[in-house]
């Protein structure tokens, strides 16, 4: 055989080589893709559980604090019962942040696209509305920490 015909045969197996490899390159890049999506739904998955938790836990604390003045409706607190109601509350208001936060992490991701807008839209604009409209400790003031669920609140209200 002539050198022609090995370079022809070196140059078909290198590129026979070469889509062998990208072949493999596309797979893992197919694979990656894929874990990275499930990766994604599962940090959305956690953060929609989260705000649950805290939703809930609000709900909670919020029943307990009016049962606790329930019982001074017919008579008045002393100081040190002021106090612990004080105290009470502060622990309201930490649980409604901190239910805050995680809202406002989820209304990130719909920003982003991260998330469907139109799934999140059905399952949680009430609560977002809600949320929103009947704040009563001015989170949702000028300059607010939570400018996501502001911007989506704006957005759908539109809508």
């Amino acid at each position: 055989m002539c050198m022609q015909t090995w370079t022809m045969i070196g140059g078909l197996l290198a590129g026979i080589g070469g889509i062998g490899t990208a072949i493999i390159a596309w797979y893992q890049l197919s694979n990656l893709n894929k874990s990275l999506t499930a990766s994604n739904l599962m940090t959305i998955f956690e953060i929609e559980f989260e705000l649950n938790r805290r939703k809930e836990r609000l709900s909670e604390i919020r029943k307990e604090n009016e049962q606790l003045l329930f019982k001074y409706k017919s008579k008045k607190p002393s100081d040190e019962e002021k106090e612990i109601l004080k105290s009470l509350d502060g622990h309201r208001k930490e649980a409604y942040e901190n239910y805050l936060n995680v809202f406002d992490r989820l209304c990130y991701f719909v920003l982003k696209k991260k998330l469907d807008e139109e799934h999140f839209r059905l399952e949680y604009r009430d609560m977002l509305f809600k949320t929103v409209q009947e704040d009563k400790e001015g989170a949702f003031n000028t300059g607010t920490k939570f400018r996501n669920m502001e911007k989506l609140f704006n957005q759908w209200k539109e809508k």
